[in-house]
């Protein structure tokens, strides 16, 4: 229980590390290898996908996610084109947090982290 770590449990600590500290930057919050923000369920960081939506290119169209989120609400919600919008998926689960435009490369790098895991390219090294 307290012994060594292996290599692997080593890394997959790091990693941890390194995905939280990329969400902070980006304005997202990690606990217990969970993304969480107000009023939406926790998502889990392992195998969860990220994508990142500008507010102008968001607000062209109706996402699927925006229905699940609000409904009918969707139609008539206006994207503010100052913000991002990154989307979290991970199976069922899915969050989706505005943030900053000025984030914008915070952002993108924390996607590349979560995504390259997905996707089994190793970014952590």
């Amino acid at each position: 229980m307290f012994g060594k770590k292996s290599d692997e449990g080593k890394a997959a600590v790091k990693r941890q590390r390194q995905i939280t500290a990329a969400a902070a930057a980006a304005g997202l919050t990690v606990m217990g290898g969970q993304f969480r923000a107000p009023n939406q369920d926790p998502v889990p960081v392992d195998g969860a996908r990220v994508t990142i939506e500008r507010g102008e290119e968001a607000g062209k169209r109706v996402t699927a996610t925006r229905v699940l989120l609000t409904g009918l609400f969707a139609l008539a919600l206006k994207k503010d084109m100052n913000q991002l919008f990154i989307t979290i998926e991970n199976g069922d689960k899915v969050m989706l947090c505005p943030v900053s435009a000025r984030k914008e490369a915070q952002a993108r790098i924390l996607a590349t982290m979560v995504n390259g895991e997905a996707t089994g390219v190793d970014k952590t090294e």
